[in-house]
């Protein structure tokens, strides 16, 4: 690589003797004989180091220097001085940031030729230092750029120092800030967590480092954060930052509606596997119940025959209490078969808040307990099997009661909720002040025989919770409950009613038989088409779940032929739920179209996942009464059988 050397000196002798010797030693030399002159030659030929005198006329060295550092700012001046300036030029390299110094005469010229090459070296080292700084400046630019486009929050801190270095727009916003800026220089813990007073106990940093401490493999975790309360998936990676610092660079995506999906999809499969549970346990308990009831029969009966045959007081009196519990036996087989069937509810019109206060009066005015009752109007119809509602409430009355030691306070509220595009419901609250139920126990209460009293109690161990749920659930209701150890419990049961408006114009056409048609969603037969196996099953559990009764059909030729069995066996379908394509076989237009012809009144759901279809988009034209768009909730497909059967 060629070297290339300025010499400034106002003496032509020094410069020229200088010119020849390093030119001997491969240097391309120019020469000035002063600062103006120097200066010219730079412009026209830069130079990476310039060797000067320090004392000239008109300009001196320093002088020169700076006018130097103005066209280059990276160009190195060694400055050659007799003994008078020696002090100079030691004040120069220091303020001015000269290279070094010589005295003159200059006798080892080796040294010379070194102290040049280093000053080469340094001028190169700095320009690309802050050639590389800018790049990457520029970089970063353009990396912030795209972190604040994207849907997550991101920061950059120092992993010695925990300074937050950068913050993205998302994370601003997501902590309460208005700009990013505004914590930027503040520690990582301070800013991101809540009440920490030193580094976070779970802090990833040591896990992002290889031993050595270079740069490791991403990190990433789940966590709730402790300012928000919101859940994000984070994703840490040890960086190089452009400063050569080894940084944190933590992107953090928030996941709190992905959590709360998970949370009720898992309430949805634990309410899924409580009513199978319920299911079986129902039918072994109908059968155990019937042949318990054949066996407490015979021994009842023959407890009769040996009383009309014994005149002996004191075997009366043992045959006497045989027969009383016999008859407590009765009473559980009878709980058994309420559980296991109970019938279908007789429901009629029922004015609950006055059922409540009859229950109330009669159940916890003998008791040692004090309580209170409050209600909203109800503005709705609600109809309910009054007998087996009051079992229901009854039954968790008598859990409270035992739960205070017959001592204590029980709250009973009546709600009528009505939130937007929904079913109005009424929800019924049960709170006392007993000894609560634990974590671990809670899911547990509704299983028939579950109790956490102890075996030599004399309180009730029997099926209360698990008929009241059993009845609940009849009546298209459920059953939620909160509790806290040693504070108390509430039983949340939530029921449906229904707005006066139509439910009064069913009844008087066909009094009860239409008005069962409305309520009991029992009676309600849907016929599901889907070539798609996975998606016809998951249809069918959601409909299944809500209490419908399913046909399931691959394609529109199968639908067809269910559809006309149905109608032979006068198990008349009420809606068609169609899918809109379907490969092999009639489509859901078609099979519509098919249907129609069938039964004129059939009401059919078009099913699509690709709603912005111009044929799909005039589905009424083709005979159908509503359009669903995949994916859509149960609460979604609920909804459009319940508007298609109000």
């Amino acid at each position: 690589m060629e070297k290339r050397l300025l010499i400034v000196d106002d003496e032509p002798r020094i410069t020229d003797s200088f010119k020849v010797i390093f030119e001997s030693r491969g240097y391309r030399v120019q020469t000035a004989s002063n600062g103006y002159d120097a200066i010219e030659v730079f412009k026209q030929h830069p130079f990476k180091v310039v060797l000067s005198d320090i004392r000239m006329d008109e300009m001196d060295g320093i002088a020169l220097m700076h006018a130097l550092k103005q066209i280059d700012t990276f160009v190195q001046v060694i400055f050659l001085t007799g003994y008078a300036t020696i002090e100079n030029a030691a004040n120069a390299l220091k303020q001015n940031n000269a290279f070094e110094y010589l005295e003159k005469p200059v006798n080892n010229m080796n040294d010379l030729c070194e102290t040049i090459d280093q000053a080469k070296d340094r001028y190169d080292h700095e320009k690309y230092q802050v050639i590389q700084k800018e790049k990457n400046e520029k970089g970063f630019a353009i990396f912030k750029d795209i972190f604040d486009s994207m849907d997550a929050a991101v920061y950059v801190a120092d992993m010695q120092t925990h300074e937050l270095l950068y913050a993205n727009k998302k994370l601003a916003k997501a902590l309460g800030y208005d700009d990013p800026l505004t914590f930027e220089g503040r520690k990582c813990w301070q800013v991101i967590q809540k009440n920490q007073t030193g580094p976070c106990s779970f802090c990833t940093n040591k896990r992002l480092l290889h031993p050595d401490g270079t740069p490791g493999a991403s990190y990433e975790w789940d966590f709730c954060n402790t300012l928000n309360h919101r859940w994000y998936t984070i994703v840490d990676k040890a960086i190089e930052w452009y400063d050569k610092r080894v940084v944190r660079l933590e992107t953090a995506f928030d996941i709190t509606e992905k959590k709360e999906h998970e949370k009720l999809f898992r309430e949805f499969e634990k309410a899924i596997e409580t009513s199978k549970k319920f299911e079986s346990i129902s039918t072994l308990a109908g059968g155990v119940a019937h042949d318990f009831n054949n066996t407490l029969s015979t021994v009842i009966g023959n407890i009769n025959l040996a009383q009309l045959s014994c005149a002996d007081n004191e075997t009366q009196k043992y045959l006497k209490v045989a027969e009383k519990g016999i008859m407590q036996a009765k009473e559980i087989s009878s709980k058994l078969i309420t559980f296991a069937k109970g019938g279908k509810p007789v429901k009629t019109k029922t004015d609950i808040i006055k059922l409540i206060q009859q229950i109330l009066e009669k159940r916890l005015d003998s008791e040692e307990v004090t309580y209170s009752f409050e209600s909203d109007p109800i503005p709705c119809y609600f109809y309910a099997d009054q007998g087996q509602l009051k079992m229901a409430i009854e039954n968790i009355l008598q859990n409270s009661i035992e739960s205070m030691d017959g001592s204590g306070r029980i709250d009973v509220s009546v709600k009528y909720l009505e939130p937007p595009q929904k079913n109005p419901r009424i929800s019924i609250d049960i709170s006392d002040s007993g000894c609560g139920i634990s974590r671990e126990h809670i899911d547990m209460v509704f299983n028939p025989y579950f109790t956490t009293k102890p075996f030599d109690s004399r309180k009730s161990k029997g099926l209360g919770l698990s008929i009241a749920w059993s009845i609940i659930s009849r009546h298209g209701g459920n059953i939620h409950i909160e509790s806290t150890v040693k504070k108390g419990t509430t039983a949340r049961i939530s029921l449906p009613v229904f707005k006066e408006n139509g439910i009064e114009k069913k009844v008087e056409k066909n009094h009860e038989h239409q008005f069962d048609a409305v309520l009991d969603i029992n009676s309600v037969r849907i016929l599901v088409m889907d070539d798609d196996e996975l998606i016809l099953d998951v249809i069918s559990q959601l409909l299944k779940r809500l209490r419908y009764e399913v046909i399931l059909a691959l394609n529109g030729n199968q639908a067809m032929e269910i559809f006309k069995t149905a109608k032979a066996c006068e198990k008349k379908i009420d809606i068609a739920l169609l899918d809109y394509d379907i490969k092999n076989g009639l489509g859901g237009i078609a099979t519509m179209e098919q249907l129609i012809k069938t039964d004129p009144y059939i009401k059919g759901i078009l099913v699509t996942g690709h709603s912005d279809n111009s044929e799909i988009k005039r589905y009424q034209d083709y005979g159908f009464s509503d359009m669903l768009a995949k994916p859509f909730s149960i609460k979604q497909l609920d909804q459009k059988i319940q508007n298609l059967m109000a």
